[in-house]
């Protein structure tokens, strides 16, 4: 059985806004936006425990404005994860700054920064697959005079020692692509923080610099609509017990792991939000590599199920039942545009999690019954090679 996505009441609140409001981009006469955008803008931050918040149309827009507005420039250095989604580094590049790869923590795959280089004034810690960074390491950024943007993409909900995420940085980000824990309509963004001129300024670069009237920063069109916004505000209502799905298929799967196949380490203080499930693949019993063992997984469905899909959930959610996937694939100083930027000691922590990682998608939307048969699949495949 397919889980329902979407309910009457996100339905509602879009038609409400189609049928009642006169502004359905919200900015028509409001530099503020529109009643739906203020609302989500104060429920959202308030739910963060943050003051403000600032909508825009993508995480990747949240990132590019947020490193505006906090001074990123041409020769700024940037401390940014080397696993982690490619817009975090694409915007430092964006602003014409220089991206500089931090290792992984082994454990958390979150950015483990060790203060050396003193040359930075920027870092973005990527809360990655829903395992928040350590507060500790963001709290010492900030006394180091580091601006701290938290990329909370991956992490909505996530809590360390019960403080939630994106309430540590000076900023932090979070998107709502239609794959994250909630979602806008299918895209959208969002910018928190406690600094009132902060905010200010993200709201002026998102909306064309309020049009130049008393500041020189370049502004864009990264706006938000009233239907989305409607549509976030219920699902921000809803994100409680979303979570608490999240968490229930996660704790299934690992209950029938085979031994191959380690679950991530959580520590007790650490409240996961479980956007993917990241494990680790360690077979030394039938030999199998992470890579050969997902081209196995494609043979298996074919044998047993009748069909032949790629172990690939980049596009989560719209694969019933194909759970499983490779990993990470790549260091980002190892993508071509980003290969001027490798740090002279490679990040070996990183490297080696790239040859063991692999994703289990337990999104909120999967049936236990879909998870169930991909898990007979995962464990047919590995007695065949046993065999």
């Amino acid at each position: 059985m397919t889980v329902k996505r979407f309910t009457n009441e996100e339905i509602y609140a879009v038609k409400n806004v189609i049928k009642n409001s006169p502004y359905l981009s919200g900015f028509s006469n409001q530099y503020l936006g529109g009643e739906e955008i203020q609302k989500f803008e104060q429920e959202f931050a308030r739910f963060h425990n943050c003051k403000y918040g600032i909508s825009v149309n993508s995480g990747t827009s949240a990132l590019l404005v947020s490193e505006k507005a906090s001074g990123i420039s041409h020769k700024t250095n940037v401390a940014i994860p080397c696993i982690t989604f490619t817009s975090t580094t694409s915007q430092i590049l964006a602003c014409g700054a220089t991206p500089n790869f931090i290792d992984i923590d082994p454990n958390s795959y979150c950015m483990d920064y060790d203060f050396s280089n003193k040359s930075i004034s920027h870092a973005i810690p990527v809360h990655l697959l829903g395992h928040p960074c350590k507060f500790e390491m963001i709290k010492k950024m900030k006394e180091e005079n580091i601006f701290v943007i938290e990329d909370c993409a991956q992490a909505m909900g996530a809590k360390y020692k019960g403080k939630k995420i994106g309430s540590i940085g000076d900023c932090a980000i979070f998107s709502f692509q239609e794959t994250k824990h909630i979602t806008t309509l299918g895209e959208g963004g969002m910018i928190i923080t406690n600094n009132e001129e902060f905010a200010e300024k993200c709201r002026k670069i998102r909306n064309h610099g309020e049009y130049y009237q008393n500041d020189d920063i370049v502004g864009y069109n990264f706006r938000m609509t009233e239907a989305q916004a409607a549509f976030g505000r219920v699902q921000l209502k809803k994100l409680p017990k979303f979570l608490t799905q999240f968490n229930k298929n996660a704790n299934f799967i690992f209950k029938h792991l085979p031994n191959e196949i380690t679950p991530p380490i959580i520590p007790k203080f650490v409240d996961h939000a479980f956007l993917i499930c990241g494990c680790r693949f360690n077979d030394t019993k039938t030999k199998f590599t992470r890579d050969s063992f997902i081209s196995a997984i494609t043979k298996s469905r074919k044998k047993f199920l009748g069909i032949e899909t790629k172990s690939d959930i980049k596009g989560m959610n719209f694969k019933p039942g194909k759970i499983i996937s490779a990993g990470n694939r790549v260091v980002q100083y190892d993508i071509p545009l980003y290969k001027k930027f490798s740090p002279k000691k490679k990040c070996q922590n990183g490297e080696q999690y790239l040859s063991e990682s692999i994703f289990l998608d337990i999104h909120r939307w999967r049936s236990k019954s879909e998870i169930i048969e991909e898990l007979n699949i995962i464990e047919k495949t590995l007695s065949l090679k046993s065999k």
